[in-house]
């Protein structure tokens, strides 16, 4: 009993340094689009598809709620159909919620819901549901598009109450920390900015729970075999002879998983220096310096963390610095 004690003792503490009061969820601002919810019929959205015979309609049989939602169809051939309007402009490291109400046809219908580049693609069911996600814009932009795009081939999506809006996410420490190259190392705004890869039935999501600063942290599993990874591009390019400083924070949910923090480029070979992460069940700090020994010279880079053991590890604030020269 006194050993269990000392355990949750230890485990609030850390808990009371690592965020007092508890993660505060982000704050929401007004919709940014007009006509989200196609009351209007396609008033405020323009229409285009490179598919031969593909369509947008405002029906009746595609609202979930109101009087007409949008029906969206791709035909054969080309990448997709869509629909688009432009929003007001926004600031360079700002945070959006996207949501939207969906249904497939039949289910299994691909979709793409993105606003300036940034975005996510889901896979419809055939009953309404609620898909969401925090975005993270790097850059400022005057000119910003709003999308929704169906990209399965003969499918139709039906779309309704489409929310597009400004977010205040809780700072976690990798967004405080100065000169780093990585946008969104604390995960506060989803998996914005980030790629998730898998060989077998790994996953990635963010979490409250996950969190070891901030709001959320990363959620990263695998299945029995190969490798899961998040990587994300560098704004800048490296060169031969420079050194990294590269941190990140770890938990394992039994410790002893197998982690690792590397700069790979992106093309084959996937080059670059990496850091060994030792996992166990409670947070842990990783700092360590890196060399880019091989003869690159601007050389786009981004930087990735794997999980190549069966189970789940909890990251959060990753960091990348250059410290030479």
């Amino acid at each position: 009993m006194t050993h269990q004690w000392q355990r949750w003792l230890g485990t609030l503490v850390l808990g009371w340094a690592m965020g007092c009061g508890g993660p505060h969820a982000p704050r929401v601002g007004d919709n940014q689009l007009v006509n989200g919810s196609f009351e209007s019929k396609l008033s405020g959205w323009w229409v285009a598809t490179d598919s031969e015979g593909g369509t947008a309609q405002a029906l009746s049989s595609s609202a979930d709620e109101g009087a007409l939602g949008l029906a969206l169809f791709k035909g054969t051939g080309g990448w997709g159909s869509m629909v688009g309007q432009e929003t007001a402009p926004h600031s360079a490291g700002q945070t959006y919620q996207l949501r939207a109400r969906l249904r497939g046809q039949s289910g299994g219908e691909r979709v793409s819901i993105s606003f300036h580049g940034q975005g996510f693609e889901v896979e419809t069911g055939p009953q309404w549901q609620t898909v969401e996600q925090l975005v993270f814009l790097p850059e400022e932009s005057k000119n910003t598009t709003a999308l929704i795009s169906v990209t399965t081939d003969r499918a139709t999506v039906h779309v309704d109450d489409v929310f597009f809006a400004p977010a205040e996410v809780e700072q976690g420490e990798a967004d405080k920390a100065p000169e780093n190259r990585v946008h969104n190392g604390s995960f506060e705004s989803g998996l914005g900015m980030w790629n998730f890869w898998s060989s077998s039935d790994g996953q990635a999501s963010t979490s409250p729970d996950a969190r070891g600063s901030g709001y959320a942290g990363l959620v990263l599993s695998l299945g029995a075999s190969g490798g899961s990874s998040v990587k994300q591009m560098l704004a800048e390019p490296v060169q031969a002879g420079e050194v990294y400083r590269l941190e990140v924070r770890v938990r394992g949910a039994r410790g002893g998983e197998a982690v690792s923090l590397c700069l790979q480029v992106n093309q084959e070979p996937w080059d670059g220096p990496c850091l060994a992460v030792p996992v166990t069940d409670a947070w842990g700090h990783i700092s360590g310096e890196v060399t880019i020994d091989e003869p690159f010279q601007d050389e786009p880079m981004g930087v990735m963390v794997s999980l190549f053991s069966e189970g789940s590890v909890q990251v959060d604030d990753v960091v990348v610095v250059r410290v030479q020269p």
